[in-house]
Parts: structure tokens; C-alpha cells; sequence
């Protein structure tokens, strides 16, 4: 089996090599950032905003994965509105039901909160706002998960959000859709990085596990078309099917993850502060400069190597609730109030798995190029800085700035770092 940063490395070797189509575009990021609301400072971005969250992946064992998307700093994005984002949910049993799973739209569950969320002591009837809900931000990304030579073998993570407006667990900037076609489960940010897991619920007790990627016979790109057979043997061990989720232009999916951020009205703090000669934190930079100008959270940096690389055999990973990590209480905000300026965002996230060495440059294009062709099927799809996407843009505030960077969150409750040394499992040159 590969080990992370060497199917890192040849996935930014392949993209970054690459002097036709759009491949030079991606990247491997160990910190995505899925921000609902972007500051501006005149014409410029910020990396600051009213409500930024960093996304980090862990494997069980405590690795850092990665995710494959475009730039950080001036991300591609679609716009859709919440007709257009399809969910797996139970009606009876909300997010955390086993049985009577159907295909909802956002609209719906935003209609429906309490049924949908009560299971997770979710009480508001609706979450809806009409208005803002016509623009939602979606952004597509894709990963390969290294995995163990042979059938059906696995990969247990779960991501990390990381709110850099949220830092008490009782005040959270935003209500987190974790969606998978095994159901939805209703989560919320937090103090520090919070993970997300999936939920189950049985007898009033909530119950949430860790997500797994599973090797499959179904290439890389496109949808999943599953014989009788694969169904039936899916569902006899408890695992996804192929189902609609996230854009239609999807189609039928079992290796999708699909995050919805759903921003909240904060309580108001009171804020005292003075100021010198300068203005704190409002850094902003042109389109052509990089994010990792500004902040180098990755971890790996991508490397031309000469020396071969054995190629894996990759598949469309089957995502499936998997063991169970804890018990949990549910929501500490029962009853939430829709932020009345912010949009939603949804993350949708392709997974595939290379089994007993690192993806060909063939697959790592072909994963692309689904990426490329389901952003093409939006009406409106561009870059951050157009101005299509001013309604997830606002003016940097002397309050945005006081909440992030006076009182950093990144200095008293910084991000957690990986649990195991990086590349352990690598003999060193």
C-alpha cells in the first residue's frame, strides 16, 4: 500500500505537469477552505471573513488525508439554488434513521428542520429563508484513499471543521449537514475542530461512526451503476448504494460526501478594543497571488520524482457509515436562528480508493474531469472573485476583524495536529 504523501506527490506531479486542459488548476490540499462568507478589502479578496471555515481529513489512525480542488485562495465555484441539492433522509427517523431513506431537496429539509432533526434534539420548525436560499455556493472536490491490495478493503476518516467565527460549542456559526445516500446526520461547529461523523439513533440514543471508503470494481469518474447483485450484497453488510445526491448532473452515487453549512445568528458579544497606527489582520491579495503565500497550513510540498512509482488499481469508493466512534447528546443549540445576510455552501466530495500503490496519471485526469464536466452542468459556475459570487462576498469589518485576529482563535484553541508522526509508515533516503 502506498502511504499518503507518496499518492500526494504523484497526484500534484500529474496536475502540475500537465500543460493541457484545466489539470494545472488542482491540487492536493491538506487544508480546504470551504468558507460560507468571504471578506473583501476594496477590490481585493480577504482570507479573513464573518463566517471562514478551514476543512482538514483524518484517517481513524489519526494520518492527515487530503482533498484534490482548485485554488484556495480564488476557489471555483457554482451557484445553485436549494432546489437544485438533493439529500438522502428519513422522514420517520430524521438523520439518524435506518429505514424509509429517500431522496429530499434542501428545500424540504430546510422546511422541515424539527422532523428531520429531532432526532438530534433539533426543535426549530424551519430553517428557510427564501430569499438568500435562491444563491447557494457549491464547490466539488475529489480524494484518493490509499487502501490494502484485494477486494472490498477500507479506509476509515472523518473530516475536521474548523470555524475560525465559532469558540464556545454553545454558539455556533453554523448548523453542518453531514449527507451521505446512507442518510443525513445533523451536526453543528464549535470549540477548536469539531469532526463529523455519521449518526445512527435506536431506543433514544444517538450513536456516531466513523465514515469509510470501501474498494470497489467502478472506475474513477462518472456515476455508479450497480448490478442486483452489488446492491444486494451492499445491503446485506450494511453498507451504501448508489443513490441521487448533491447536483443532478450526478447522477447515481455511492462514493459521494456531501457538507452543508447552514449559517446561524450568533449571540451578540459586547467588544472592547482600541486601535494604534494600523488596521490588525485586513491582509488582502491580487488574483494572481496564492494562498500559500499568505498561510502554508500544508503539510506536504508536492516534489518532481524521477524514481517509479508502482500504480494502483483505483475505484470509486463505496462511503458507508462505518465502526462506531462514541454516544453522543445531540445539538447544544436546540433552537437556532438562521443568519439573515449569509448563504448556505455545500462541499461535495468524490472518493476514490488505490489499492496497493498510487493512482495513474490516467485516473488522476479522469477524476478531474468529472469535476470539470459536473461544474460545466451549472448555469452559473466561475471563480470567487467574479462578481456572480458577490452574494458569499462582503466588506471586511472592524468586527470580523476583532473577532478573528485580536482574539485569534488560532491562538487558544489552534487546530489539532495529526496524532501519529508524518509518514511513519516511509523508511527515510
Amino acid at each position: 500500500m502506498a502511504s499518503i504523501k507518496e499518492t500526494l506527490d504523484q497526484i500534484n506531479t500529474v496536475l502540475k505537469q500537465s500543460n493541457v486542459g484545466p489539470y494545472n488548476n488542482y491540487s492536493c490540499k491538506t487544508v480546504s477552505w470551504d468558507d460560507v462568507q468571504r471578506g473583501t478589502v476594496g477590490d481585493s479578496l480577504s482570507c479573513w471573513g464573518s463566517n471562514i471555515t478551514d476543512t482538514r481529513l483524518y484517517a481513524k489512525d489519526g494520518r492527515q488525508l487530503f482533498t484534490v480542488r482548485g485554488d484556495n485562495w480564488n476557489e471555483r465555484l457554482g451557484k445553485v439554488t436549494i432546489d437544485d441539492l438533493v439529500l438522502i433522509a428519513s422522514a420517520e427517523h430524521g438523520g439518524g434513521g435506518p429505514t424509509e431513506l429517500k431522496p429530499i431537496t434542501l428545500r424540504t429539509l430546510l422546511e422541515n428542520t424539527s422532523k428531520y432533526g429531532e432526532y438530534a434534539n433539533l426543535t426549530k420548525d424551519s430553517l428557510l429563508h427564501e430569499k438568500l436560499d435562491q444563491e447557494v455556493s457549491v464547490r466539488f472536490q475529489t480524494t484518493f484513499l490509499p487502501v490494502e491490495e484485494g477486494e472490498k478493503q477500507a479506509l476509515e476518516f472523518a473530516p475536521e471543521a474548523y470555524n475560525y467565527n465559532t469558540k464556545d460549542d454553545d454558539d455556533p456559526r453554523n448548523l453542518i449537514l453531514l449527507c451521505t445516500t446512507q442518510g443525513l446526520a445533523i451536526q453543528q461547529d464549535g470549540k477548536g475542530g469539531v469532526k463529523l461523523f455519521h449518526h445512527s439513533s435506536a431506543n433514544g440514543t444517538i450513536q456516531r461512526h466513523w465514515l469509510e471508503a470501501e474498494s470497489t470494481s467502478h472506475k474513477v469518474g462518472g456515476s455508479q451503476v450497480e448490478t442486483v447483485e452489488e446492491r444486494k450484497d451492499a445491503m446485506k453488510r450494511g453498507k451504501s448504494t448508489s443513490a441521487v445526491i448533491g447536483t443532478r448532473a450526478i447522477g447515481t452515487r455511492f462514493n459521494v460526501l456531501m457538507t452543508i453549512q447552514v449559517p446561524l445568528q450568533q449571540k451578540q458579544k459586547e467588544m472592547r478594543f482600541s486601535f494604534g497606527d494600523e488596521m490588525y489582520g485586513a491582509e488582502s491579495f491580487s488574483d494572481e497571488e496564492s494562498e500559500e503565500e499568505y498561510c502554508s497550513f500544508d503539510m506536504f510540498v508536492c516534489k518532481d520524482l524521477t524514481s517509479p512509482r508502482r500504480l494502483a488499481k483505483s475505484s470509486a469508493a463505496r462511503v458507508s457509515k462505518g465502526s462506531l466512534h462514541d454516544s453522543w447528546t445531540g445539538l447544544s443549540v436546540k433552537n437556532p436562528e438562521r443568519h439573515q445576510n449569509e448563504h448556505i455552501t455545500a462541499t461535495i466530495v468524490m472518493y476514490y480508493t488505490c489499492s496497493g500503490g498510487v493512482p495513474s496519471e490516467t485516473d488522476v485526469k479522469s477524476a478531474i474531469d468529472d469535476l470539470e464536466e459536473l461544474y460545466k452542468a451549472i448555469e452559473v459556475n466561475g471563480k470567487l472573485a467574479d462578481a456572480e459570487f458577490d452574494f458569499m462576498k462582503s466588506d471586511l469589518t472592524v468586527k470580523d476583524m476583532v473577532d478573528i485576529t485580536i482574539k485569534s482563535k488560532l491562538d487558544s484553541q489552534p487546530p489539532k495536529k495529526p496524532d501519529l508522526p508524518l509518514n511513519a509508515d516511509v523508511f527515510p533516503n
